[in-house]
């Protein structure tokens, strides 16, 4: 009969569990047993024999205060006493509750003879009262000799209460020697069958289990010339065959899909390595799974230094891999754009990591993640005419300063009245002209600032200042802009906030920009604050200009920092060009800071900006 792995645990187990209750049920037989011999000598004879003894205490009071009464002569007032009213009625309630507690024999005659002796006593006090002439013989006649006999019988009831607590002293010790044999030898047992289980039970259990994983892991090894034998009888037996089918299966496969496998291998790799561009696969962990012969050129390791190697250690070393990982990782504080490799002539690359999936529909799910694939893509010709563009516009942009200064000149002179008086629709158009001009002017300087950024030739002058004298320079600039529009510029300044290491000039034309932009997008009657805190423990001040203004819808926020976007509004001038958020970026970005926007529509927007703290050691 076969008895499955379930049934042989409850068996087991409760064999366990018998023991458990077999142990209780001696132990609490024993100890009642104990608990009862124990509480006989506590509950009967100590309480006979402290009665005995505050009966004696109560006779001494009683002939002691009538003796002295004797020696004066007085045996009537003895009696009337409170200390021998009080010493009788203790005697007499005591010698009740003896009565009531006979525990051993002879012990209920005894007690008679004490009640009848003490009554005996009593009645010579009183006889002695009533004939005062005979008082000196009653007392050495009758009164002495009765007291020693109650006297007597109080000894003598001490006496077999003391004795029967020694006998059943005796009787309780043997009952605990007899217990601890019981115990002794019902422990014993159940200790020796509880080892015969912990020895072979567990083994039962755990060898095929060990037995399981080492084959297990064998599976894993790609070995699949394995087979178990059990011959339990139980659920490890079919098991046992379960693994044998699915190794031969396995087996199976192997053989007939190894071959597809290392020639689609092969085939998958001769594509990798024929594409142009370099690609670099990495698993979840960040280990080079492979690299093509493009990547490995451009990093400048031989693929066994590469491929099966950490990610982050070949990053250590190496410049072109760091911002890899960077890239990979989003360490990187902002975009790192083209990356220059110069080998005959200069090459640009640009770093695009794609994220692979089990399933597509599921990036989210980290236990989804495979791995990714680094590719560098060629952009070489793209930054090429990206720079052409560049030269363009710097050129354009010099090019148009001096027509331009030029038609300013002329303006000035057409107002100016030596020249001769214009009518009033010309002075309109001299003032629409001027107003064009303004911004052709603030365009070209804006497109002059953006290819000197572009171009990487920005020229910083950094230096220790304090962030009260920064905001204090943008909010003299620009309240009166803001009188005029009716709008409140808050400046809230803290004097004890770190000097940052900035360039004066660039960091108020950031400031200056935001507050222009919140004034221009702020209603008549709304506030705007300036204001400057520390930014944690990341050793920044953080700047931050705020404003009431109608806010920004969640699908620009991302966008508003990009190159000629700017925000459509129906009722306001777009009368920027749209580069002043991108060139205040860069410069932000060029001083070690970084700049970032939080609003919503409708509750006002508020720009953020960091710089560094002033080294204390500088």
């Amino acid at each position: 009969m076969n008895i499955n792995i379930k049934s042989k645990l409850s068996i087991g187990i409760g064999l366990l569990a018998g023991f458990v209750v077999l142990l209780w049920i001696s132990g609490s037989v024993f100890i009642n047993t104990l608990a009862e011999n124990s509480g006989a000598i506590i509950e009967d004879n100590i309480r006979s024999v402290s009665y005995a003894q505050q009966m004696e205490q109560s006779l001494n009071d009683l002939y002691t205060t009538h003796m002295s009464a004797l020696s004066g002569n007085n045996a009537v007032l003895a009696l009337k006493k409170d200390s021998y009213q009080k010493a009788a009625r203790q005697f007499e309630s005591i010698l009740a509750k003896q009565e009531s507690n006979i525990t051993e024999t002879g012990e209920r005659a005894l007690t008679n003879q004490l009640k009848e002796n003490y009554s005996n006593l009593c009645a010579i006090l009183e006889s002695a009262v009533q004939s005062p002439s005979i008082l000196p013989q009653i007392a050495s006649q009758q009164l002495t000799p009765a007291y020693h006999l109650v006297q007597q019988n109080l000894s003598q009831l001490t006496t077999m209460n003391v004795d029967a607590i020694h006998r059943k002293n005796s009787i309780a010790q043997q009952t605990a020697s007899n217990v601890t044999i019981y115990m002794s030898v019902i422990g014993g047992l159940c200790s020796i069958l509880g080892l015969l289980m912990l020895i072979r039970f567990p083994s039962y259990i755990v060898d095929p289990i060990h037995e399981l994983i080492r084959r297990i892991k064998e599976i894993a090894n790609r070995n699949y010339d394995q087979t178990l034998n059990f011959h339990t009888g139980d659920e490890y037996e079919e098991l046992a065959e379960a693994f044998n089918q699915m190794a031969g299966k396995l087996q199976e496969y192997e053989n007939s899909s190894l071959d597809r496998i290392m020639s689609e291998k092969k085939r998958v790799e001769a594509i990798i390595n024929h594409m142009g561009d370099a690609v670099i696969g990495l698993d979840a962990a960040k280990y080079v799974l492979f690299a093509n012969d493009k990547a490995i050129e451009l990093i400048g390791q031989g693929e066994e230094e590469l491929v099966g190697q950490y990610g982050p250690d070949i990053a250590s070393h190496n410049e072109l891999f760091h911002k890899i990982i960077q890239t990979l990782s989003g360490e990187a504080e902002e975009d790192i754009g083209y990356i220059k490799i110069t080998d005959k002539d200069e090459h640009y690359y640009s770093i695009e990591a794609t994220s692979v999936h089990h399933d597509r529909h599921e990036e989210a799910s980290q236990t989804n993640h495979l791995g990714n694939i680094i590719t560098l893509k060629n952009v070489t010709k793209f930054h090429e005419l990206d720079q052409a563009k560049t030269n363009f516009i710097s050129v354009v942009s010099h090019e148009l300063k001096t027509p331009i200064s030029s038609i300013n000149m002329s303006l000035r002179l057409l107002g100016d009245t030596r020249v001769g008086k214009l009518n009033e629709e010309q002075e309109q158009l001299v003032s629409s002209i001027q107003k064009d001009i303004r911004r052709m002017k603030q365009t070209t300087a804006d497109l002059l600032d953006l290819t000197q950024i572009e171009s990487g030739n920005v020229q910083l002058n950094t230096q220790k200042v304090n962030p009260s004298h920064l905001l204090e320079y943008a909010y003299e600039t620009m309240i009166m802009q803001a009188s005029q529009r009716g709008l409140e510029i808050d400046l809230q300044l803290d004097e004890s906030l770190p000097q940052v290491q900035a360039d004066t000039q660039k960091t108020v034309w950031v400031l200056v920009n935001l507050i222009s932009n919140a004034i221009r997008y702020t209603d008549s009657g709304g506030h705007i604050t300036l204001k400057a805190q520390k930014n944690g423990e990341d050793h920044l001040v953080q700047f931050a200009v705020k404003d009431t203004g109608e806010g920004i819808a969640p699908d620009e926020l991302d966008k508003i920092f990009d190159k000629y976007y700017q925000i459509d509004r129906n009722h306001k001038d777009r009368n920027g060009s749209g580069l002043g958020l991108s060139i205040a970026k860069e410069f932000i970005i060029a001083q070690g800071g970084r700049i970032w926007v939080e609003s919503s529509p409708g509750s006002g927007s508020c720009f953020y900006f960091t710089l560094p703290q002033m080294n204390k050691d500088t």
